[in-house]
């Protein structure tokens, strides 16, 4: 975990793996790569395959988070690729079933037994798959997270500031904030994640808001400065619109 957060306990980490879902905007993935590590990028989500390559082509080491599915075997593969933390992903109903708790506690045990650091994502959502921006929903997968294993827990922001403090109080474990879809603008992005690090969150695990910029790197110099300088946003809106 130390290799992914800096001695503040905060991180960035720009999320890559959009890819195996169909999302070819994240291309060529190495020059964004390259651009988001200039950056100051604490970490990189990506998926195993893509790890292998970036491993091979970057100029200079990044820590990685793996994507994987509910497979145990895939902890002892982020072990080979000498990954930092593996993480799941579930968008649906919260509180989770049965069925669903047992494939999260599968992965936490297999990172146990390597010494693997867990982020455990969980997003609650409707039946219809639309995520739910609702604190309490958000509270409870906080809470299931830290139950079920996860050493991280990614999910949404749900502001004002003071209201997500509750969802952060509600777990034992870090919490990082995803981006989600693309915002209006980058002052949306910049002061949601200004709240979340205010009420305590770790910082991001951000995609779509950094690479679909047309300059990422500048991006994440901005979040950067938020997440571990303790910027105000309008101090760091200079270094993106300059």
């Amino acid at each position: 975990m130390r290799s992914i957060f800096k001695d503040d306990g905060k991180a960035l980490v720009v999320a890559m793996d959009h890819g195996m879902i169909g999302n070819v905007q994240l291309s060529p993935i190495l020059n964004i790569a390259e651009k988001v590590i200039k950056g100051g990028a604490d970490a990189l989500l990506v998926t195993p395959a893509a790890a292998r390559y970036l491993i091979e082509k970057l100029s200079r080491r990044v820590p990685l988070v793996l994507s994987i599915p509910y497979d145990p075997q895939y902890v002892e593969l982020a072990v080979k690729l000498s990954a930092d933390a593996v993480k799941t992903t579930y968008f649906g109903r919260v509180p989770l079933d049965w069925d669903m708790m047992e494939k999260i506690w599968a992965v936490a045990r297999a990172c146990d037994e390597w010494g693997m650091p867990y982020m455990v994502e969980i997003v609650p959502c409707d039946d219809s798959g639309k995520i739910l921006y609702d604190l309490e929903k958000v509270k409870q997968a906080a809470r299931i997270g830290g139950e079920l294993g996860g050493d991280l827990v990614k999910t949404t922001y749900v502001g004002p500031s003071k209201a997500y403090r509750t969802v952060i109080e509600s777990t034992f474990v870090p919490i990082t904030i995803m981006g989600g879809p693309k915002m209006d603008t980058v002052k949306e992005l910049l002061t949601v994640v200004k709240e979340a690090v205010d009420a305590g969150a770790t910082g991001g695990t951000i995609g779509r808001n950094i690479w679909q910029h047309e300059d990422p790197e500048r991006m994440v110099k901005a979040l950067i400065s938020i997440i571990h300088e303790n910027k105000d946003v309008e101090d760091v809106l200079k270094i993106v619109e300059r």
